[in-house]
């Protein structure tokens, strides 16, 4: 089994049928690092559109239309001292029947919970 160091280079957000940007085999490592939500790294530095950026897509090799991957995640190291989110929910995660009742926050406000990430 072979560990692969990947840096990305190109991030996509949306769900798509990509170019994969690495082949790898069942059993495989990948240590690679990702950006933030806003497409910030851990520098903070813009290095992609926003909206929640993802790294990837891998081939593995043998893998079939239909088959279903195991993925175990053996570590998340933050790259910051703390995380944020949006302090209220999107209306694409909720039943649309619910979103006008939201609490929206006025125009051009935003609204963000910040937390402390233990980085030990």
């Amino acid at each position: 089994m072979t560990t692969h160091v990947f840096t990305p280079t190109r991030y996509y957000n949306v769900l798509t049928a990509a170019p994969a940007v690495l082949t790898v085999a069942p059993g495989d490592t990948i240590e690679t690092i990702t950006v933030d939500a806003h497409g910030l790294d851990a520098q903070r530095n813009q290095v992609t559109p926003p909206g929640n950026p993802m790294t990837g897509p891998f081939f593995v090799t043998g893998a079939e239309p239909g088959d279903a991957l195991v993925v175990h995640l053996e570590a998340i190291t933050p790259n910051r001292t703390y995380g944020w989110s949006n302090a209220m929910l999107a209306p694409n995660v909720v039943d649309p029947d619910f979103v006008p009742e939201l609490p929206w926050p006025p125009k051009g406000e935003r609204r963000r919970s910040y937390w402390e990430v233990n980085v030990a």
